[in-house]
């Protein structure tokens, strides 16, 4: 299992992709965590009981936060500073992910995700590359 033990914090606020990501991320070994709106992400990140992995971020969310303003929350933590964030999204990528890129996101996976791919996408980043696409 390719994601077998990693600890993923994924932030989704769409029930069906929810769904779909957390299902694939459990049959390849991940211990998952969860949230569904930006504003709550960092008291849930702060109570987190253990290191994570890596963290999933979807970038257009209900509410106050986009997933750019987690993304920056995030990194001035300074034990999370260093946890890859990848931006996960349906948004257009020639838009997206420059913008990513440039914020220092280590990755960015458009949506519909490939139920086939996700996993090694998601272990090339945990390995300490990049994927963009």
């Amino acid at each position: 299992m390719l994601l077998q033990g990693k600890n993923i914090f994924l932030l989704e606020d769409d029930p069906i992709n929810y769904s779909v990501i957390l299902t694939i991320l459990r049959q390849h070994g991940a211990i998952t965590t969860h949230d569904y709106w930006g504003d709550t992400t960092l008291s849930r990140l702060n109570n987190h009981p253990f290191p994570l992995d890596l963290i999933l971020l979807d970038l257009m969310l209900p509410g106050q936060a986009s997933g750019y303003d987690v993304f920056d929350a995030i990194r001035a933590l300074p034990e999370l500073e260093k946890v890859p964030i990848v931006a996960v999204s349906a948004a257009d990528p020639d838009v997206e992910m420059p913008k990513a890129k440039a914020k220092g996101f280590s990755g960015y996976i458009t949506k519909p995700i490939n139920r086939r791919y996700f996993p090694e996408q998601l272990a090339q980043i945990l390995e300490g590359e990049t994927y963009w696409g």
